[in-house]
């Protein structure tokens, strides 16, 4: 009633107009603090509860993932089951993350060409699949992918995280097949599509590892 009584009042009495508009201006600023105040109390007791928002930044050519990349969870698709696991079984390795979809004839195509660069490469090059959740694969596609389509083509063997919306965020893209190089030193080294990966730059990337 009170903020209503002198909202009326610069109206009809003009000569009350500055009295007014300062006691307005004291009731804006307390409205303004105890809005702002229960904003905060609120992410407070949030965050007391256990609700914790993370926000996560792309990683460009030339910088070095953070620790966090290789200790966040991730589910990873196994033998017709699914396990949680990190992409820290793989450091110390050359990591190639392969961005693919199960309606990818590109990306599937290209698992053969992974296969053989992992028998090649058994101790410095290591693949991993990622299969983001905005790709809006099934896990029924997926699981149907690895035992009727990779048997004929090849690519079984080839771990592939599943409804990712970390490792999207962190590297985003276009178009699939999408390549993210990473050093065995944790350094994004490059960037390719499907006619990027071919002996001689993991040639070249496995000679530069310690850069």
């Amino acid at each position: 009633m009170t903020f209503l009584y002198d909202l009326a009042a610069l109206w009809p009495k003009p000569k009350n107009n500055f009295k007014a508009l300062a006691r307005l201006s004291i009731l804006l600023m307390l409205s303004a603090y105890l809005f702002i105040h229960r904003a905060v109390a609120q992410s407070r007791s949030d965050s007391a509860a256990g609700v914790e928002v993370t926000e996560v930044s792309p990683i460009f050519m030339g910088e070095k993932v953070p620790d966090e990349f290789w200790t966040q969870e991730h589910l990873f698709y196994s033998a017709g089951d699914t396990i949680r696991g990190t992409l820290e079984q793989f450091k110390g390795k050359l990591l190639i993350l392969d961005f693919w979809a199960t309606w990818c004839g590109a990306c599937r195509t290209g698992f053969a060409k992974l296969d053989k660069f992992t028998q090649q490469y058994p101790d410095d090059v290591v693949f991993v699949l990622v299969n983001p959740l905005q790709y809006k694969d099934s896990f029924e596609k997926i699981d149907q992918c690895y035992k009727n389509v990779l048997p004929k083509i090849g690519g079984t063997s080839l771990p592939s995280i599943i409804f990712d919306e970390k490792l999207i965020a962190q590297f985003p893209h276009r178009l699939i097949p999408n390549y993210v190089w990473i050093s065995k030193n944790g350094f994004i080294r490059a960037f390719t599509g499907g006619g990027g990966l071919v002996q001689d730059i993991i040639d070249y990337h496995i000679d530069k590892q310690n850069l």
